[in-house]
């Protein structure tokens, strides 16, 4: 049911191999200047800011990234503590695959849209480790090529939640014929296969 969508929202990686020791510098939590991820991969710095204006990436005031694919130092519902640090991630789903791109265990806190309850959960590289509460939720949502092209913080990252129960998910599904209602085991699983969609686009 999802796999469309998870490969579109993979083609989005082609040639981004470049910047990916830009997420294990910024889950540092604080702002990267260009600079420096230009010394960690050898790509001169004109190139990199050509690819992270091509790619979801933003930029502060003085030109440093805050926020890389959706992995990013602007509050969102769910805040991802990696060490002593904090960052936060565009949507449910990336929480899951973020791990994986830093290979380091974080510990998860969304927001659950319809009761405002927090969610938590420590998400290693490789499974779920914890979660509370115990019977919390999820949703996915099915998006299409133009949806994505054209805003997928709407189409996708905005319909893809934490709920502390799966009556709060069917509610908010409820809402929009795009959203489906996972468990957090088959949302993590879906996030294994993102991370697997990634590389396959960074190699060919």
């Amino acid at each position: 049911m999802f796999s469309e969508t998870i490969d579109l929202l993979a083609e989005r990686w082609r040639a981004a191999g470049s910047l990916w020791p830009g997420f294990g510098m910024l889950a540092e939590g604080k702002p990267l200047p260009i600079h420096a991820l230009a010394a960690e991969t050898g790509v001169e710095v004109d190139r990199l800011r050509e690819l992270l204006v091509a790619v979801r990436s933003q930029f502060d005031e003085e030109g440093r990234l805050v926020d890389l694919f959706g992995m990013t130092l602007e509050q969102t519902p769910h805040r991802l503590e990696i060490g002593s640090k904090v960052v936060f991630s565009c949507c449910a789903l990336w929480a899951h695959v973020i791990p994986k791109l830093i290979n380091r265990s974080i510990v998860v806190h969304s927001t659950d849209p319809v009761s405002k309850e927090l969610v938590r959960l420590s998400i290693s590289p490789v499974r779920v480790q914890s979660l509370e509460p115990v019977d919390a939720a999820a949703t996915m949502a099915v998006a299409s090529a133009r949806d994505i092209a054209t805003d997928v913080c709407a189409a996708f990252c905005c319909q893809v939640k934490h709920f502390v129960s799966r009556e709060n998910a069917e509610l908010f599904a409820s809402e929009s014929s795009r959203r489906r209602v996972v468990t957090v085991g088959e949302l993590h699983e879906l996030g294994a296969d993102f991370y697997l969609a990634i590389r396959s686009e960074l190699h060919q």
